[in-house]
């Protein structure tokens, strides 16, 4: 069986429908996972992409081959899918492609603790599927579950009611979020409008990743609403609008998540090197250590439940909030921050306004999975030698006392990404300019 092994990555398994990823190949990964990872039951969930059905069906024939038991979620939100498993204290898989266009599906692992595998484990499951040799046992059961009312139920008894009923716009884009978050957000007491609540694996109005440049209704639709939100298809990464139709990074809405959550919760912050510099003032002004971490949501949950961390914090949209869930979900992060809103007493623009702005800019660059991590490692090589402040914990970043920039090859993606912030518009395009081009040069050359 031909295997392409670059689908197994640091977070997660993601591959092509038809030509990476096919339902044989699901079955002998689902078959690892009973094998390495589950001791008698699993929990299944999956986003709505369209190829999804068959690709659970064959998950679970390998899982209940190698004897295991499977709890199946069907079509829930991701967190839904975590939160089950972490009541259960079961291993977790979750077929998915998360952000990424229709013709991609995947799979990301959970231990039942709420974490998800890390490379290692990934890699495991890898090389058990490329043996090719199945572990099979008596028959495992499947028993389907409803999972989305427990999960509701237990959010809103953790994040409580609305101060004010505040206009919300929900921008679920056609993904797994308008099966809950229209429905919790009105119980909790805002007017709720939802646009693209439908579930639609073809992602028919947006794609399901929650860039602003794909939220062009979430902004016409602001108009006399109080906060847009915005959803990825399996709802774990999450954007914010303000009144004024304005994209918050997500330093600014760890701003507003953290106007009320320092004050009933102890603990330091954790962000990545992705993050942006004005999250270690945010942390300065609440009294907070900030340590900065490997890009990479697991390692975020990990170091937030390892430090007894108050919040988590992922420039991609990932946020973590331990006293709701162990883990992070995008729903009940902006279920968070519409009650903190609702209850301040101010607009929302007006919280962004009390930060400074500075610049930030990320780039894509297509590159090849099997040579954008060797081309990111030959760049820290050369980029030890040209600069001074040089950081290489996750890709390389150089700093500089203007700004800094950051290049990293993408866990998930053939490409390798570019960010860079500054004091000003102009040193932003320099720094950006000049090390795209370094990039593109290091790109023809490997």
């Amino acid at each position: 069986m031909g295997i392409n092994k670059s689908m197994f990555r640091a977070y997660d398994v993601r591959g092509v429908y038809g030509r990476d990823l096919t339902e044989n190949v699901m079955e002998h990964i689902g078959n690892a996972f009973a094998s390495g990872f589950v001791k008698d039951t699993a929990v299944v969930g999956m986003d709505g992409r369209v190829s999804g059905p068959s690709l659970k069906k064959s998950l679970i024939g390998g899982l209940t081959k190698a004897g295991k038991n499977v709890i199946d979620l069907g079509v829930v939100p991701r967190g839904v899918c975590l939160f089950w498993s972490w009541k259960k204290g079961k291993p977790s898989a979750y077929i998915t492609a998360s952000h990424l266009t229709k013709e991609w599906n995947g799979v990301k692992f959970a231990h039942g603790n709420g974490v998800e595998f890390f490379e290692e484990e990934n890699y495991k499951i890898r090389d058990a599927v490329l043996k090719g040799k199945p572990v099979t046992s008596n028959e495992g059961s499947v028993k389907s579950e409803q999972g989305i009312g427990a999960y509701a139920d237990y959010v809103l008894s953790k994040v409580g009611r609305a101060g004010r009923k505040l206009k919300v716009v929900v921008d679920c884009g056609n993904g797994t979020g308008g099966l809950v978050a229209p429905l919790l957000f009105k119980k909790s007491g805002f007017e709720v409008r939802t646009l693209f609540g439908e579930v639609d694996g073809n992602f028919p109005n947006r794609p399901s990743e929650v860039d602003e440049k794909y939220l062009g209704a979430l902004k016409k639709a602001m108009g006399g609403a109080d906060i847009g939100i915005a959803y990825d298809g399996d709802s774990d990464r999450v954007s914010i609008m303000d009144e004024r139709g304005r994209m918050l990074g997500p330093e600014f809405t760890s701003y507003l998540i953290l106007s009320e959550l320092v004050k009933k919760e102890k603990g330091p912050i954790v962000a990545n090197v992705e993050c942006l510099k004005i999250m270690d003032e945010i942390a300065g002004k609440y009294g907070r250590k900030i340590y900065r971490i490997r890009v990479g949501h697991s390692f975020m949950v990990h170091d937030v439940n390892k430090r007894g961390a108050c919040f988590g914090v992922e420039r991609s949209g990932h946020f973590c909030i331990p006293s709701i869930f162990p883990m992070d979900d995008g729903i009940a992060a902006s279920l968070y921050a519409a009650v903190v809103l609702s209850k301040s007493g101010k607009k929302l623009s007006e919280i962004v306004d009390e930060l400074p702005d500075y610049p930030f800019r990320r780039e894509k660059v297509k590159c090849p999975d099997e040579k954008k991590f060797m081309v990111v490692d030959n760049l820290k090589k050369k980029l030890k030698k040209r600069y001074e402040k040089v950081n290489t914990i996750d890709g390389v970043r150089v700093d500089f006392d203007y700004g800094w920039v950051l290049i990293r090859a993408s866990n998930t993606e053939p490409i390798i990404r570019v960010s860079a912030e500054a004091d000003n518009m102009k040193k932003l395009n320099e720094l950006t300019k000049r090390f795209l081009g370094l990039l593109n040069e290091e790109i023809k050359a490997s």
